[in-house]
């Protein structure tokens, strides 16, 4: 950036984990016990914090999007900073924990692009409250407007909704800490204003089955969240105030492409509807970005194969076509 330019403002900050992800791509999952080939293997910077970030940071441009979250002291941190850096992601505030290891996701792919997703958390596990009171992590949360806290241990989870909640809107997405202590999960979602679950973390927070039930079952818990659940091709729900509203999935045959990984798909769902939440539309409309930028992820092999802002409105374009020229068409 030249001199006497001013960084752009921080819009959006996104707490979560960072990963080097292994993707294993082959034609059928193995059962157990049985033995399959593959047909190629691949390495990505990954993890759903730092996918989520980069995502945003497509949408939004270059420095108006933050990553804060932890990595470890060895060959793969280097790596994984400069593929934040080259998307124009902030990562002043990430830590860098002594003794541990950064995160590792190991991937497998099947022919359909469904996936498989096996995580060792290292640094993302010691990510801890006191490195959300840093310096550099609290700017950077009383800076955004939108704070997105993803899959960091709970406590952290907690110290980011605690200081957000005094001006920003926070969108919570737990994934694997959906299932941990009861307490604290409530008190960050006391703080929440949207929270973003996926089919499986909808059923074990709600502890039912059915995703209408689910969702229902949430907005009623906890007064004042909206419920987002993302239900990969069947579109997603939308709960608040009482009422489910369901928004329809994109069928990518539609747009001339088709589905090969749906890795970092909800990563980049989570991105465009803080973005086009930030932007001021509802949720349901934000959602249905959302919609729309999980299925074209879906359509990259890159676990970060989410769309620029350009690539995303273009394909928006050419749907609205479609449903004026076929008014059936989701």
């Amino acid at each position: 950036m030249a001199l006497g330019v001013a960084r752009p403002a921080l819009q959006v900050a996104v707490l979560g984990a960072i990963n080097w992800d292994t993707t294993v791509f082959e034609r059928d999952f193995a059962s157990p016990g049985e033995e399959v080939p593959v047909q190629r293997v691949e390495e990505f910077p990954g993890g759903k914090g730092a996918n989520t970030a980069v995502a945003a940071a497509r949408i939004l441009g270059g420095s108006a999007v933050a990553f804060l979250g932890a990595l470890g002291a060895d060959q793969v941190k280097g790596p994984l900073l400069e593929s934040l850096a080259v998307e124009g992601v902030r990562t002043d505030a990430v830590q860098v924990v002594r003794g541990s290891a950064s995160g590792r996701a190991y991937v497998v792919v099947d022919g359909s692009g469904r996936k498989a997703i096996h995580t060792h958390f290292g640094a993302n596990d010691a990510y801890s409250a006191a490195h959300v009171r840093s310096a550099a992590s609290s700017s950077m949360i009383s800076a955004a407007p939108v704070v997105v806290i993803m899959d960091v241990p709970l406590p952290a989870a907690a110290a980011a909704a605690e200081a957000a909640s005094r001006r920003s809107r926070i969108i919570y997405s737990p994934g694997v800490r959906g299932t941990g202590p009861g307490e604290r999960l409530s008190e960050i979602l006391s703080l929440t204003d949207d929270l973003v679950v996926d089919r499986s973390e909808l059923s074990k927070l709600s502890g039912r089955s059915d995703p209408g039930d689910c969702v229902e079952s949430l907005i009623r818990r906890y007064e004042g969240v909206t419920v987002v659940a993302t239900l990969g091709p069947e579109g997603c729900l939308v709960g608040r105030a009482d009422e489910v509203t369901k928004v329809p999935p994109v069928d990518l045959a539609d747009l001339g492409l088709e589905a090969v990984n749906s890795t970092g798909s909800g990563d980049a769902f989570l991105a465009a509807y803080a973005c086009y939440s930030l932007f001021g539309l509802s949720p349901e409309e934000a959602a249905r970005w959302g919609n729309l930028a999980g299925a074209l992820k879906a359509a990259s092999a890159d676990t970060r194969g989410s769309p620029t802002r350009d690539e995303l409105e273009g394909k928006m374009r050419l749907l609205r076509g479609l449903r004026a020229r076929r008014p059936d068409s989701p």
